[in-house]
């Protein structure tokens, strides 16, 4: 890509260590490895924001084969909500409920998982098999 040759990199890492000295060159490679870092976030914040471009441009020229493509740009815990939720028509007392049984779904389906796992875990008797 940049057609350097062994020589050249040699003679330039040599270089640096002249010009920088032995006691920065930590401090040299920590300075280069922070902003290599920080290039290649902002690479992939800016191919991200790319990608989203697209799919809103495919959505918006209706070229997406998709039924329903907004889906795809939702948060992905809106994604599942039932179909005929509708925005601001549940009051604050059914989302009270709605989180309440969810929580205990929760609970509960943690508890089985548990109680599996300890089964599971448990250890054998140490009395068994010996007469």
């Amino acid at each position: 890509m940049f057609d350097i040759s062994w020589i050249e990199l040699l003679f330039v890492a040599v270089l640096a260590l002249i010009i920088v000295g032995p006691k920065d060159m930590p401090k040299l490679f920590k300075l280069a490895g922070q902003i290599a870092g920080k290039l290649r976030r902002g690479y992939q914040t800016m191919m991200s924001g790319m990608h989203q471009l697209e799919k809103e441009i495919d959505i918006a020229a209706g070229s997406n084969q998709d039924p329903e493509p907004w889906k795809a740009l939702m948060p992905e815990h809106l994604r599942h909500l039932p179909d005929d939720f509708l925005p601001g028509s549940m009051t604050t007392e059914q989302h009270k409920e709605r989180r309440a049984a969810r929580k205990a779904f929760i609970d509960q389906h943690k508890e089985s998982t548990e109680t599996t796992h300890t089964e599971d875990n448990a250890e054998p008797d140490s009395n068994a098999g010996r007469s």
